[in-house]
Protein backbone atom coordinates (compact mmCIF):
# COMPACT_ATOMS: atom_id res chain seq x y z
CA UNK A 1 0.00 0.00 0.00
CA UNK A 2 1.02 3.32 -0.94
CA UNK A 3 0.20 6.45 1.14
CA UNK A 4 -0.35 9.18 -1.35
CA UNK A 5 1.32 12.46 -0.67
CA UNK A 6 1.05 16.11 -1.56
CA UNK A 7 4.01 18.78 -0.45
CA UNK A 8 3.00 22.00 0.25
CA UNK A 9 4.64 24.83 -0.32
CA UNK A 10 6.99 24.41 -3.24
CA UNK A 11 9.54 27.59 -3.09
CA UNK A 12 12.09 28.46 -5.33
CA UNK A 13 13.13 26.01 -7.88
CA UNK A 14 15.01 23.05 -6.41
CA UNK A 15 14.45 24.51 -3.30
CA UNK A 16 13.52 22.51 -0.12
CA UNK A 17 9.92 21.66 -2.02
CA UNK A 18 11.98 19.83 -4.61
CA UNK A 19 14.28 18.20 -1.70
CA UNK A 20 11.04 16.61 -0.01
CA UNK A 21 9.82 15.78 -3.65
CA UNK A 22 12.61 13.65 -4.23
CA UNK A 23 12.62 12.18 -0.61
CA UNK A 24 9.43 10.93 -0.53
CA UNK A 25 9.70 9.28 -4.46
CA UNK A 26 12.71 7.58 -2.26
CA UNK A 27 10.98 6.35 0.30
CA UNK A 28 9.20 2.69 -0.30
CA UNK A 29 5.66 3.10 0.51
CA UNK A 30 5.33 6.48 -0.22
CA UNK A 31 4.02 8.24 -3.54
CA UNK A 32 4.16 11.82 -4.45
CA UNK A 33 0.43 12.77 -6.20
CA UNK A 34 0.87 16.07 -5.98
CA UNK A 35 2.21 20.11 -5.04
CA UNK A 36 0.43 22.81 -3.44
CA UNK A 37 1.51 25.95 -4.24
CA UNK A 38 -0.10 29.19 -4.35
CA UNK A 39 2.41 31.29 -6.66
CA UNK A 40 1.31 30.31 -10.09
CA UNK A 41 5.18 30.59 -12.00
CA UNK A 42 6.52 28.08 -8.66
CA UNK A 43 3.15 25.98 -10.03
CA UNK A 44 4.56 25.52 -12.89
CA UNK A 45 7.87 24.62 -12.28
CA UNK A 46 6.93 22.19 -9.34
CA UNK A 47 4.18 20.46 -12.53
CA UNK A 48 7.42 20.21 -14.78
CA UNK A 49 9.94 19.18 -12.20
CA UNK A 50 8.31 16.60 -10.43
CA UNK A 51 5.85 15.37 -12.84
CA UNK A 52 2.56 15.65 -10.69
CA UNK A 53 -1.13 17.40 -10.59
CA UNK A 54 -0.76 21.04 -8.72
CA UNK A 55 -3.05 22.57 -6.14
CA UNK A 56 -3.79 26.25 -6.01
CA UNK A 57 -4.92 25.83 -2.53
CA UNK A 58 -4.63 23.58 0.82
CA UNK A 59 -8.50 23.64 0.74
CA UNK A 60 -8.40 21.90 -2.77
CA UNK A 61 -6.08 19.10 -1.15
CA UNK A 62 -7.74 18.72 2.12
CA UNK A 63 -11.49 18.88 0.09
CA UNK A 64 -9.33 15.63 -1.89
CA UNK A 65 -10.30 12.21 -0.86
CA UNK A 66 -7.29 10.58 -2.56
CA UNK A 67 -4.69 12.41 -0.48
CA UNK A 68 -3.26 10.63 2.48
CA UNK A 69 -0.85 13.02 3.95
CA UNK A 70 0.88 16.40 3.21
CA UNK A 71 3.67 17.48 3.93
CA UNK A 72 3.87 21.44 4.98
CA UNK A 73 6.84 23.74 3.61
CA UNK A 74 5.71 26.80 4.14
CA UNK A 75 6.63 29.91 6.62
CA UNK A 76 7.04 29.11 10.30
CA UNK A 77 3.94 30.67 11.52
CA UNK A 78 1.96 28.77 8.97
CA UNK A 79 2.58 25.56 10.28
CA UNK A 80 0.58 24.94 13.10
CA UNK A 81 -2.55 26.54 11.34
CA UNK A 82 -1.87 24.19 8.10
CA UNK A 83 -1.17 21.34 10.38
CA UNK A 84 -4.52 21.66 12.08
CA UNK A 85 -6.93 22.32 8.99
CA UNK A 86 -4.93 18.99 7.21
CA UNK A 87 -5.67 17.20 10.07
CA UNK A 88 -9.49 18.07 10.94
CA UNK A 89 -9.67 17.01 7.24
CA UNK A 90 -8.19 13.45 8.65
CA UNK A 91 -4.89 13.69 6.65
CA UNK A 92 -1.33 12.16 8.22
CA UNK A 93 1.02 15.77 8.78
CA UNK A 94 4.74 16.17 8.51
CA UNK A 95 5.77 19.50 9.03
CA UNK A 96 9.65 21.43 8.02
CA UNK A 97 11.08 22.48 11.52
CA UNK A 98 10.27 24.15 13.67
CA UNK A 99 7.06 22.32 14.90
CA UNK A 100 5.57 26.09 15.24
CA UNK A 101 6.04 29.22 16.81
CA UNK A 102 4.76 28.37 20.69
CA UNK A 103 3.48 26.00 23.11
CA UNK A 104 -0.01 26.55 23.07
CA UNK A 105 0.16 26.31 19.10
CA UNK A 106 1.97 22.53 19.77
CA UNK A 107 -0.48 21.87 22.03
CA UNK A 108 -3.34 22.62 19.29
CA UNK A 109 -1.49 20.28 16.87
CA UNK A 110 -0.80 17.14 19.13
CA UNK A 111 -4.96 17.55 20.19
CA UNK A 112 -5.82 17.33 16.53
CA UNK A 113 -3.43 14.67 15.69
CA UNK A 114 -5.24 12.55 18.47
CA UNK A 115 -8.62 13.76 17.49
CA UNK A 116 -8.68 12.86 14.23
CA UNK A 117 -6.68 9.32 14.72
CA UNK A 118 -3.64 10.66 12.13
CA UNK A 119 0.02 10.95 12.71
CA UNK A 120 2.33 14.05 13.12
CA UNK A 121 5.86 14.80 12.49
CA UNK A 122 8.61 17.03 11.84
CA UNK A 123 11.25 17.36 9.55
CA UNK A 124 14.16 16.88 11.72
CA UNK A 125 16.70 15.96 9.06
CA UNK A 126 19.29 16.96 11.33
CA UNK A 127 18.83 13.86 13.44
CA UNK A 128 20.71 12.46 10.36
CA UNK A 129 23.74 14.98 10.22
CA UNK A 130 26.99 13.37 10.49
CA UNK A 131 28.63 15.04 13.51
CA UNK A 132 25.05 14.70 15.41
CA UNK A 133 24.82 11.12 14.96
CA UNK A 134 28.54 10.46 15.99
CA UNK A 135 28.01 12.97 19.46
CA UNK A 136 25.19 11.09 19.97
CA UNK A 137 26.57 7.13 19.87
CA UNK A 138 29.73 8.46 21.86
CA UNK A 139 27.33 9.49 24.52
CA UNK A 140 25.31 7.05 24.26
CA UNK A 141 28.04 4.43 24.54
CA UNK A 142 29.02 6.13 27.67
CA UNK A 143 32.56 7.17 26.30
CA UNK A 144 32.66 10.33 28.18
CA UNK A 145 30.94 9.03 31.09
CA UNK A 146 27.75 11.53 32.21
CA UNK A 147 27.02 14.45 30.00
CA UNK A 148 26.79 17.45 32.47
CA UNK A 149 27.87 20.16 29.98
CA UNK A 150 26.49 20.57 26.47
CA UNK A 151 27.51 23.69 24.20
CA UNK A 152 26.84 24.10 20.66
CA UNK A 153 26.65 27.75 18.36
CA UNK A 154 25.51 27.96 14.70
CA UNK A 155 26.40 31.43 13.10
CA UNK A 156 27.86 33.65 11.36
CA UNK A 157 28.26 37.68 9.96
CA UNK A 158 25.49 37.32 7.49
CA UNK A 159 21.69 38.20 7.06
CA UNK A 160 18.64 35.81 7.55
CA UNK A 161 17.15 36.17 3.90
CA UNK A 162 12.80 36.21 2.47
CA UNK A 163 10.60 36.30 5.50
CA UNK A 164 12.74 34.38 7.77
CA UNK A 165 14.08 37.89 8.19
CA UNK A 166 10.52 39.05 10.14
CA UNK A 167 8.91 38.09 13.75
CA UNK A 168 5.75 37.98 12.64
CA UNK A 169 6.89 35.32 9.85
CA UNK A 170 8.25 32.89 12.66
CA UNK A 171 11.61 34.17 11.68
CA UNK A 172 14.94 34.21 13.32
CA UNK A 173 18.07 32.07 13.92
CA UNK A 174 16.57 30.36 17.57
CA UNK A 175 13.60 28.90 15.04
CA UNK A 176 15.15 28.36 12.46
CA UNK A 177 18.60 26.84 13.67
CA UNK A 178 17.35 26.13 17.07
CA UNK A 179 14.77 23.64 16.11
CA UNK A 180 17.48 21.50 15.36
CA UNK A 181 19.88 22.14 17.96
CA UNK A 182 17.51 22.39 21.05
CA UNK A 183 16.07 18.93 19.57
CA UNK A 184 19.39 17.31 19.80
CA UNK A 185 20.17 19.32 23.43
CA UNK A 186 16.57 17.79 24.72
CA UNK A 187 17.58 14.41 23.01
CA UNK A 188 21.24 14.35 24.87
CA UNK A 189 19.37 15.73 28.25
CA UNK A 190 16.55 12.96 28.18
CA UNK A 191 14.48 15.35 29.65
CA UNK A 192 12.53 18.53 29.34
CA UNK A 193 14.29 21.62 30.23
CA UNK A 194 13.77 23.00 34.02
CA UNK A 195 15.04 26.56 33.46
CA UNK A 196 15.95 29.00 30.89
CA UNK A 197 17.63 32.19 30.65
CA UNK A 198 18.67 33.98 27.25
CA UNK A 199 19.87 36.99 26.59
CA UNK A 200 18.94 38.94 22.74
CA UNK A 201 21.07 41.41 20.99
CA UNK A 202 19.37 42.99 17.89
CA UNK A 203 22.73 44.39 15.97
CA UNK A 204 24.44 44.81 12.49
CA UNK A 205 21.21 44.17 10.51
CA UNK A 206 18.47 45.89 11.99
CA UNK A 207 17.64 47.64 8.95
CA UNK A 208 16.58 44.82 7.26
CA UNK A 209 15.34 42.01 10.26
CA UNK A 210 13.43 42.48 13.02
CA UNK A 211 14.16 39.55 15.01
CA UNK A 212 16.96 38.92 17.50
CA UNK A 213 20.37 38.41 15.38
CA UNK A 214 22.59 37.17 18.19
CA UNK A 215 20.83 34.82 20.80
CA UNK A 216 22.82 33.43 23.78
CA UNK A 217 21.08 30.25 25.97
CA UNK A 218 21.68 28.87 29.02
CA UNK A 219 19.06 26.22 29.82
CA UNK A 220 19.02 23.68 33.37
CA UNK A 221 17.38 20.14 32.16
CA UNK A 222 15.26 17.99 34.81
CA UNK A 223 18.44 15.48 34.51
CA UNK A 224 20.82 17.93 35.64
CA UNK A 225 22.25 18.31 32.35
CA UNK A 226 23.55 22.00 31.52
CA UNK A 227 23.47 23.37 27.81
CA UNK A 228 24.45 26.50 26.01
CA UNK A 229 23.13 27.65 22.87
CA UNK A 230 24.37 30.18 20.43
CA UNK A 231 22.33 31.36 17.49
CA UNK A 232 23.73 34.37 15.15
CA UNK A 233 23.80 36.42 12.59
CA UNK A 234 26.65 38.54 13.99
CA UNK A 235 29.34 36.31 14.95
CA UNK A 236 32.48 36.83 13.08
CA UNK A 237 35.05 34.62 14.79
CA UNK A 238 33.27 30.84 14.70
CA UNK A 239 32.54 29.24 17.99
CA UNK A 240 32.41 25.67 18.24
CA UNK A 241 29.56 23.24 16.91
CA UNK A 242 30.10 20.75 19.58
CA UNK A 243 31.22 21.02 22.82
CA UNK A 244 30.46 17.84 25.06
CA UNK A 245 31.86 17.66 28.59
CA UNK A 246 31.57 14.41 30.71
CA UNK A 247 32.71 12.75 33.97
CA UNK A 248 35.11 10.27 32.00
CA UNK A 249 35.73 12.66 28.85
CA UNK A 250 34.91 15.09 26.41
CA UNK A 251 34.60 15.82 22.27
CA UNK A 252 35.01 18.79 20.67
CA UNK A 253 34.25 19.69 16.54
CA UNK A 254 34.60 23.12 15.05
CA UNK A 255 32.03 22.77 12.52
CA UNK A 256 28.99 20.68 11.55
CA UNK A 257 29.14 18.02 8.66
CA UNK A 258 31.57 15.19 8.75
CA UNK A 259 34.85 14.57 8.82
CA UNK A 260 36.28 13.53 12.94
CA UNK A 261 34.87 14.23 16.56
CA UNK A 262 37.90 14.97 18.83
CA UNK A 263 37.38 12.89 21.41
CA UNK A 264 39.35 13.89 25.02
CA UNK A 265 40.04 10.90 27.16
CA UNK A 266 42.35 9.13 29.52
CA UNK A 267 44.18 5.92 28.30
CA UNK A 268 46.19 4.04 30.97
CA UNK A 269 46.48 6.97 33.68
CA UNK A 270 47.41 8.89 30.83
CA UNK A 271 45.62 12.36 28.95
CA UNK A 272 44.71 11.27 25.69
CA UNK A 273 43.37 12.62 22.12
CA UNK A 274 41.52 10.65 19.62
CA UNK A 275 40.52 11.72 16.23
CA UNK A 276 36.77 9.55 15.57
CA UNK A 277 35.67 9.51 12.41
CA UNK A 278 32.54 10.78 11.60
CA UNK A 279 29.55 8.02 11.08
CA UNK A 280 27.94 8.23 7.58
CA UNK A 281 24.10 7.71 8.47
CA UNK A 282 21.45 7.04 5.90
CA UNK A 283 19.77 10.74 5.41
CA UNK A 284 16.62 9.39 3.36
CA UNK A 285 15.68 7.65 6.91
CA UNK A 286 13.15 10.13 8.02
CA UNK A 287 10.20 9.78 5.24
CA UNK A 288 11.21 5.81 5.06
CA UNK A 289 10.20 6.01 8.95
CA UNK A 290 7.07 7.88 8.32
CA UNK A 291 6.28 4.74 5.48
CA UNK A 292 6.87 2.07 7.93
CA UNK A 293 4.89 3.89 10.52
CA UNK A 294 2.04 4.63 8.27
CA UNK A 295 2.05 0.72 6.46
CA UNK A 296 3.56 -1.28 9.04
CA UNK A 297 2.86 0.74 12.56
CA UNK A 298 6.52 1.05 12.85
CA UNK A 299 7.70 3.69 16.27
CA UNK A 300 7.66 7.09 14.79
CA UNK A 301 11.26 8.62 14.89
CA UNK A 302 10.65 12.04 15.47
CA UNK A 303 7.30 12.33 17.71
CA UNK A 304 5.70 15.65 18.37
CA UNK A 305 5.62 14.95 22.06
CA UNK A 306 9.39 15.29 22.10
CA UNK A 307 9.51 18.64 19.57
CA UNK A 308 7.24 20.64 21.76
CA UNK A 309 10.23 20.20 24.51
CA UNK A 310 12.17 22.91 22.17
CA UNK A 311 9.53 25.31 21.17
CA UNK A 312 8.68 25.87 25.40
CA UNK A 313 12.16 26.42 25.51
CA UNK A 314 12.56 28.61 22.84
CA UNK A 315 9.04 30.15 23.62
CA UNK A 316 11.08 31.23 27.03
CA UNK A 317 13.79 32.25 25.86
CA UNK A 318 12.11 35.12 24.11
CA UNK A 319 10.30 35.68 27.74
CA UNK A 320 13.83 35.51 29.43
CA UNK A 321 15.20 38.40 27.45
CA UNK A 322 12.35 40.40 27.66
CA UNK A 323 12.96 40.16 31.86
CA UNK A 324 16.27 39.78 32.47
CA UNK A 325 15.28 36.73 34.54
CA UNK A 326 15.74 32.76 34.15
CA UNK A 327 12.00 31.35 33.07
CA UNK A 328 10.51 27.90 33.67
CA UNK A 329 9.62 27.04 30.06
CA UNK A 330 5.65 25.79 30.08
Amino acid sequence: MSINVVVVGYGSAFGMGHRHSEEIKKAQGLKLVGVCETDATRRAVAAATEGVPTYESIDDVCADDDVDMVSLIVPHHLHAPLAVQAMEAGKHVLTEKPMCVNTEEADEMIAASKANDVMLTVYHNRRWDPDWVTVKKLIDDGVVGEVFLVECAVGGARPLSGWRRDEAAGGGMIRDWGAHVLDQMCLIAGTPAKRVYANFEYRMWTDIMDVPTHTQMMIEFESGMTAEATFSNNLWAPKPRWLVEGEEGGLFKQSGGGGTVTLHHEVAGQKAVTEIPCLEPDRFELYQNVADHLNDGAELIVKPEQTRRYVAIYEAAYESAESGEAVEPN
